[in-house]
């Protein structure tokens, strides 16, 4: 059984594209009868002028997986369900803690930076199912559910608020998950943004599966990590986990505020594993796999 797997949204596009490319995420998996959207990025006009342009229809989508409750993850919900008319309600799949209220601050600027409100008739269209355990979505595709241990460094963003006990401190961003596709040569990891890290994202994956992994597709949150950092954690993937094939994009080393120092994740682990293991992910980008 064929899995496609398509960045419908992202920070990157190839030159000369009509799709549209912004800072977010949001891919398309496609299992059989299942179109499953992961995320659906910051911007709804965006995402449903990329799915255009791709011919997917809102009404097309048969489940869906939020990865966490952050804008850049969310935002495009609101329109998206506007334009989905199936009478039957969406499948979906998301943390319990999602919608909590999330900001981003800068000195003292605070900028509301977590799920949009949805208008009653938007909600009506959604069947949540809310859990902090593993939710198995297809019979070859699951959620990772929140990852408890957090062992190694995670991508917890010192901007990314939340309020605990009344104040506002930063969020370790418990609602974070990821998807897990089991192929016929391993295990493939879709991220959203990684926030929970993603080493220790590997390690819970071959602790529950017993198997390898063969890919890691999407945002890791390594922007913010020093450049050693980096390296280690390629030190990881090639003595731990049987050097994956990465498909890396967003948050791996892109960052909308522009002051921010960056770092340069991809080229570092282009430089250290060679084009053939680093593979671009740009908005279009169609990876496939065998189940």
């Amino acid at each position: 059984m064929k899995v496609q797997i398509l960045n419908l949204y992202s920070n990157e596009k190839e030159s000369g594209s009509e799709l549209k490319n912004d800072h977010g995420q949001s891919f398309l998996i496609s299992i059989e009868d299942e179109q499953i959207l992961f995320d659906v990025g910051q911007k709804s006009h965006l995402l449903l002028h990329n799915m255009a342009e791709l011919k997917i229809f809102p009404n097309d989508v048969t489940k869906l997986v939020l990865s966490h409750g952050h804008r850049d993850h969310t935002g495009g919900l609101p329109g998206f369900l506007d334009k989905r008319t199936k009478k039957e309600k969406l499948p979906s799949f998301a943390h319990p803690d999602f919608r909590e209220k999330k900001i981003t601050k800068l000195s003292f600027i605070k900028m509301p930076f977590g799920c949009p409100d949805l208008t009653q008739e938007q909600e009506v269209k959604l069947d949540f199912q809310l859990s902090e355990q593993p939710q198995q979505i297809t019979r070859c595709l699951k959620t990772t559910g929140e990852i408890v241990e957090r062992n190694e460094k995670d991508g917890v963003e010192l901007i990314a608020m939340h309020w605990e006990d009344g104040k506002l401190v930063v969020d370790p961003i418990l609602d974070d998950l990821s998807l897990v596709l089991s192929t016929k040569e391993g295990e493939v990891i879709i991220v959203g943004c990684a926030h929970s890290g993603i080493l220790n994202i590997c390690n819970y994956v071959t602790k529950i599966t017993k198997k390898r992994i063969k890919a890691i597709i999407g945002g890791t949150h390594m922007v913010r990590y020093s450049p050693d950092e980096v390296m280690y954690v390629a030190n990881q993937l090639e003595k731990k986990y049987d050097c994956p094939d990465l498909y890396l994009n967003h948050c791996t080393d892109k960052f909308p505020m522009p002051f921010i120092k960056k770092t340069k994740t991809i080229n570092i682990l282009k430089k250290r594993f060679g084009q053939e293991k680093v593979k671009n992910c740009y908005v279009g980008t169609k990876i496939t796999f065998e189940c």
